[in-house]
């Protein structure tokens, strides 16, 4: 059995909408394993579509780790207690337009390219592209200008979703 994950998810982000009434459930499933859930989406309503994001500490998640949580998986919904019926599941890594979810993502992926789009407008704009530069103080900070301005100080629960993006001078 794996050591307990801490992992400070934005529920919101990790969840969003239909996933939050499912996002205990499978965390704690998924904690069980090597792998960390990244992103949980829920749809339809007579099959349910599950699509989880996960990936191992190292951050990789290949095809053959897939089945692996795949199966542990399908092993927990398929078992008589619970109560999912009727559904399609779907195991990915995030890849290269990964979504960040917990403050753990804000600081390992600084100094990335990111996009966000946020519930509520800042400044007239609800879509902002620029260099994820960390967590601080319970804050994402963002450079929006390319170093010319101040930085962008953004509440993790006024964004809507945020994605790194890929660009090879910044993989990393």
């Amino acid at each position: 059995m794996e050591e307990k994950k801490n992992i400070n998810y934005f529920e919101h982000l990790v969840a969003p909408g239909k996933a939050s009434d499912f996002f205990s459930i499978f965390e704690s499933v998924i904690n069980k394993t090597p792998y960390s859930l990244v992103r949980l989406k829920i749809s339809g309503s007579d099959e349910l579509q599950i699509q989880i994001m996960a990936e191992k500490k190292d951050k990789s998640m290949v095809i053959e780790d897939c089945k692996k949580l795949s199966t542990m998986l399908i092993d927990f919904i398929e078992d008589p207690k619970s109560s999912i019926e009727n559904y399609i599941l779907e195991v990915s890594s995030p890849g290269i337009d990964r979504p960040l979810t917990s403050k753990e993502d804000f600081s390992y992926w600084a100094g990335s390219n990111i996009m966000m789009k946020l519930k509520k407008p800042i400044n007239s704009l609800k879509k902002y592209e620029g260099t994820l530069k960390g967590f601080f103080n319970e804050k994402i900070e963002i450079d929006i200008s390319g170093g010319h301005e101040e930085n962008l100080l953004i509440e993790p629960e006024t964004i809507k979703s945020i994605n790194v993006v890929w660009s090879p001078e910044t993989s990393q």
